[in-house]
């Protein structure tokens, strides 16, 4: 049936928002139109009709309902409802009532309703009833389910925590496991991580718990821990063997390979390209200009490794027991330098190697490729103890930063005599001294960049220096000595052109240039004053100053001051305690050619030395310009040369005495000789040859003096003869027979001095001498011969004097103080009238007297003259 819907201009309109979906819901639900169905159920009556609703009335309400519901706004729709069917129906009663289709609608539909409320009562009461069965079956299962629930949620729970623990179980288990396989693995410190943590989740999760397995697996953790710190000391001690055995000798090897074939050869290249040859091996120059590239190879882990240390130290610092551990490592590790440096004994404080009391066996080993081989083992400690300390922060050494040093100063302080022994002992050769040398400066190059002390290695590298300075000075000795022999003591003559000018340059002559000029003929020729041993000997000291010098021209760069004391001690032993004394024992020869010989030889060699100081100074290996170097030896020849010239006058004297011993003058004889004397001729003789030919040689103001003195010797002994030898009487013409003598021998000066210069022989017949001037030989001047003879002249002025007078013979002409003065100015009164006296005719007693006497001098003077001819 249909419903009647007020106007909607009746409804009641609101400007409010929250009205407008109350309205169109009012609109709906007025509009809706119900129909009546009959129910086709067994229990209504067939009369009965229900109210259904159009389905797309029903959709229109939808929205509306669902926005009013989502907007919170249904109790005021629901209001507004009630209020609308208030406002809507208030007239419709009356309506109803009026309209007689309705009124029986409206009967109808009472009793509809009435058959439909007892129907829906009916339908209700059983549906409760029903429903409260089903609420009450609904209930028990619903408690029967919780309570299962419940035991199911227990359990779970349970089994939640029994898996769990079983996890950690699991893990606990397998952190022992990770544990053992660590130590098998040698992984001590993460063993030891693990283990601690496999401890922590024990203590915090099983410990409440009674499990058997676990309890003893944490019962062994002391175990463990215990097998942890013997396995890492017992890899400590594995490690340390196996370095010192391998690794050690491999390091020194590499550092001193790369040191010497790479770094050294660099520098002595660049040495010579940028000729800098005043800087030495290692030098902060050399350092400045080393490529940094070639110490790469060096660097430890390229030989070995330290993880073992890192990890003991962290076990034992985990452990809290570093002092056991350092204590441990330290008494492994004395160990171990204790054998490192076998046959050696650290804490024997000698200073030699015992091992039974008696024989040291450190230096029954000791030679050169033994302590290379040793020395390049500790060496290659001496890196890997340096390393090991810094890369631990000096944890192992108490925080001592020079423990390396130490220990390398402990080496030293025992090798240092055994060293020194052997540089002096068994270094006995030029090669070996050498060879020695260069692995030293090599070393110290590389401790030194090392930062350790080289102070007593350095001393016996100078020592090396001295002991090779003392070789090349004994072979020196043996060539010279050889040479000596060898000599002729002859002035050298050169027939070759080019030996010429070598020797030229081999030689120190004189200030003035050649001491030798070559003849202009065709074939050449020169001839030098000295002999052979001379420019033999200089070719022989410059090739051991060469020797000297590059012996130290690389590596040795301390104590400069004190090697150029060894380098000048050196050369000055070379001039003095060779040269000097070998030829000093020369000059007990009575050969007066030998002696003249040695004499020049003299002179050359001080003019040698005396050059060599001003090489020494020029050179000097402080390169200090105000150091002035002037050698001993420069002393000590020349001191050999007076006493060369001393010996030369004695066998000139000597020669000269035992001449004059065999003269004899008759001083009674009545014959006037027009010849001189035999005797006299022979000294005459032997003078000139003495002087122009035998001491030729010689410098000329020696020879000068020899002359005048030998001149002088001479007229002093006849002028004694004259005074002291003559008899009582004695005859004029034996006057004039002395006379006769006396000029020959005067005569004699001329040849020695001619007066035609251009009749002296020059060079090389006569060449110079170190002591010459510039006018000597064949540049000598006239003047000079002339004031040579004129002095020599002198020397028979008062000889002359005496004879002048005894000639005259006349008293009264030597009182005249003019006539005295001017002629017999050196004649005493006493002496003349002596002379004078002896002078005066005989008696006939006294003749005979003469007689016997000068027959006695004549077997005198025969006797002495056989005695000459048996010497002769």
């Amino acid at each position: 049936m249909g419903v009647a819907v007020p106007n909607s201009n009746t409804l009641r309109m609101d400007q409010d928002p929250q009205l407008a979906v109350s309205q169109d819901l009012q609109r709906a639900l007025l509009t809706a139109e119900f129909v009546t169905k009959g129910t086709n159920s067994e229990q209504d009556d067939g009369d009965n009709d229900l109210f259904e609703l159009d389905p797309q009335i029903f959709d229109r309400w939808v929205p509306l309902l669902r926005q009013t519901i989502d907007e919170s706004q249904l109790n005021t729709v629901v209001d507004d409802l009630y209020g609308s069917i208030d406002d809507h129906f208030e007239n419709l009663e009356v309506q109803i009532l009026q309209d007689t289709q309705l009124n029986n609608n409206l009967v109808t539909s009472i009793n509809e309703i009435q058959k439909v409320q007892g129907i829906i009562d009916g339908s209700l009461q059983n549906d409760i009833h029903s429903l409260q069965k089903q609420v009450r079956s609904s209930t028990l299962q619903l408690v029967s389910k919780k309570q299962i629930l419940i035991d199911n949620i227990k359990t779970s729970s349970k089994i939640k925590e029994s898996s769990i623990l079983i996890q950690k179980v699991l893990q606990i288990m397998e952190l022992f496991n990770r544990c053992r396989e660590l130590i098998e693995e040698n992984d001590f410190f993460k063993a030891l991580q693990t283990m601690e943590t496999f401890e922590t989740i024990y203590l915090q999760d099983f410990k409440q718990y009674n499990f058997e397995f676990l309890t003893e697996i944490y019962t062994s953790i002391p175990t463990l821990k215990s097998q942890i710190k013997d396995e890492s000391i017992n890899l400590i001690k594995n490690s340390l063997n196996y370095n010192l055995e391998k690794s050690f000798g491999v390091i020194g090897d590499k550092y001193y390979n790369v040191y010497e074939t790479q770094i050294l050869q660099d520098w002595l290249k660049t040495k010579q390209a940028m000729k800098l040859h005043s800087y030495k091996f290692n030098s902060p120059v050399e350092i400045s200009l080393r490529d940094a590239s070639r110490l790469d190879p060096l660097q430890l882990q390229n030989f070995c490794q330290l993880h073992e240390f890192h990890d003991s130290i962290l076990i034992f610092q985990s452990l809290g027991e570093m002092n056991f551990f350092i204590d441990e490592f330290r008494k492994e590790y004395e160990f171990r330098k204790s054998k490192l440096v076998h046959p050696l004994f650290l804490k024997d404080f000698s200073t030699v190697s015992h091992s039974d009391g008696n024989t040291d066996l450190f230096a029954e080993k000791l030679n050169l490729p033994f302590f290379k081989e040793y020395i390049l083992k500790i060496l290659g400690f001496l890196v890997y103890d340096k390393e090991l300390h810094r890369s631990t922060d000096y944890v192992l050494s108490n925080n001592s930063f020079n423990s390396t040093d130490v220990f390398w100063t402990s080496i030293m302080n025992k090798l240092y005599p055994y060293l020194i022994t052997m540089v002096k002992n068994t270094l006995i050769n030029e090669n070996l001294l050498t060879a020695f040398k260069d692995f030293l400066g090599v070393l110290i190059a590389i401790l030194e960049n090392l930062k350790l002390n080289v102070e007593l290695l350095y001393k016996v590298q100078v020592e090396t220096f001295n002991q090779y300075c003392d070789l090349l000075v004994f072979q020196f000795e043996k060539e010279f000595t050889n040479l000596l022999q060898d000599d002729d003591f002859m002035p050298l003559s050169i027939t070759d052109k080019t030996l010429y000018h070598k020797i030229l340059k081999i030689c120190w002559l004189t200030d003035h240039g050649s001491d030798a000029n070559p003849s202009n003929d065709s074939q050449f020729s020169a001839t030098f004053p000295f002999s052979p041993l001379y420019p033999m000997t200089c070719t022989l000291v410059k090739k051991t100053y060469t020797s000297l010098h590059s012996f130290i021209s690389v590596f040795y760069k301390h104590d400069i001051s004190h090697l150029n004391l060894i380098l000048v001690k050196a050369i000055d032993s070379i001039f003095d305690k060779v040269v000097n004394l070998n030829i000093k024992s020369k000059l007990d020869t009575t050969s007066r050619e030998e002696i003249a010989q040695i004499l020049v030889n003299l002179d050359y060699f001080v003019i040698a030395t005396k050059e060599f100081s001003l090489i020494l100074t020029r050179e000097n290996l402080t390169n200090n310009p105000d150091v002035e170097i002037r050698l001993s030896s420069i002393k000590k020849l020349i001191e050999t040369r007076k006493e060369a010239e001393t010996k030369l006058i004695n066998l000139i004297d000597s020669k000269v005495i035992d001449l004059m011993e065999f003269i004899e003058f008759d001083w009674n004889t009545i014959d006037i000789r027009d010849e001189p004397d035999m005797t006299i001729v022979d000294i005459a003789q032997f003078l000139e040859m003495m002087f122009t030919s035998t001491l030729a040689i010689i410098p000329s103001n020696i020879k000068m003096l020899l002359i005048f003195r030998e001149f002088d010797v001479i007229t002093r002994r006849f002028l004694e003869k004259l005074l002291n030898e003559t008899p009582n009487r004695i005859s004029p013409q034996s006057v004039q027979n002395f006379e006769t003598d006396m000029l020959y021998l005067e005569k004699t000066i001329s040849k020695i001095f001619p007066n035609d210069v251009s009749s002296v022989p020059s060079s090389p017949s006569i060449p110079l001498t170190p002591t010459d001037i510039p006018s000597t030989a064949g540049n000598r001047s006239s003047v000079q011969v002339g004031n040579n003879i004129k002095s020599l002249l002198s020397t028979f002025t008062d000889l002359k004097q005496h004879i002048g007078l005894m000639k005259v013979n006349h008293w009264e002409e030597y009182k005249d103080n003019d006539i005295r003065l001017k002629k017999y100015s050196r004649v005493k009164p006493e002496v003349a009238q002596s002379l004078l006296a002896k002078l005066q005719p005989p008696s006939s007693e006294q003749s005979n007297l003469i007689s016997d006497e000068g027959s006695s001098a004549d077997s005198r003077g025969n006797s002495r003259f056989a005695k000459l001819f048996s010497r002769s």
